[in-house]
C-alpha cells in the first residue's frame, strides 16, 4: 500500500495521501479504510485526497466505475465534500472528469485543486 490516512480533528478533515502509481484497486483499498473511520462516516468530516506525488494508472473510462462504487455508499457521502489535489496533466484530466460525473450522479461535492491551501479552504466553507 502506498497511501496514508490521517485525521485533522481541528479542521474536521480526513486526509488521504497517495504516492506512486494508483490503480483502481488502490482506490478501493483506501476507501475501505476511510469508511471504517467514525470521523468520516458519522462525524461529518470532509475528505482531502492528495495525489501530488502520484499518477493514475487506469483508463479514463474507469472513472465511471469509481462513480458506481461511490453510489453504492449512498447516505454516507451525502452532504460531504472531497478536495482532490493533483498536479500532473493526466491525473488532472481524469480528476476533472470525475468531478463532472460526480456532480451529475452523486450528492457528494468534489472539487479539484493544485494546492493544499486552496483545497483545505474550500473544505472549510
Amino acid at each position: 500500500m502506498n497511501f496514508t490516512i490521517s485525521i485533522d480533528h481541528e479542521k474536521k478533515i480526513v486526509c488521504y495521501k497517495h504516492t506512486g502509481k494508483i490503480k483502481i484497486q488502490n482506490l478501493g483499498m483506501a476507501w475501505d479504510q476511510i469508511l471504517q473511520l467514525e470521523e468520516f462516516t458519522s462525524k461529518k468530516y470532509n475528505l482531502l485526497s492528495d495525489y501530488r506525488q502520484a499518477t493514475f494508472d487506469m483508463e479514463i473510462d474507469q472513472v465511471q466505475e469509481i462513480i458506481d462504487i461511490l453510489q453504492e455508499m449512498g447516505p454516507v457521502l451525502h452532504g460531504k465534500k472531497q478536495s482532490i489535489i493533483v498536479t500532473d496533466p493526466y491525473s488532472t484530466a481524469g480528476s476533472i472528469l470525475f468531478e463532472q460525473l460526480s456532480m451529475q450522479e452523486l450528492e457528494f461535492k468534489i472539487k479539484i485543486f493544485s494546492t493544499k491551501k486552496a483545497a483545505i479552504e474550500w473544505l472549510q466553507l
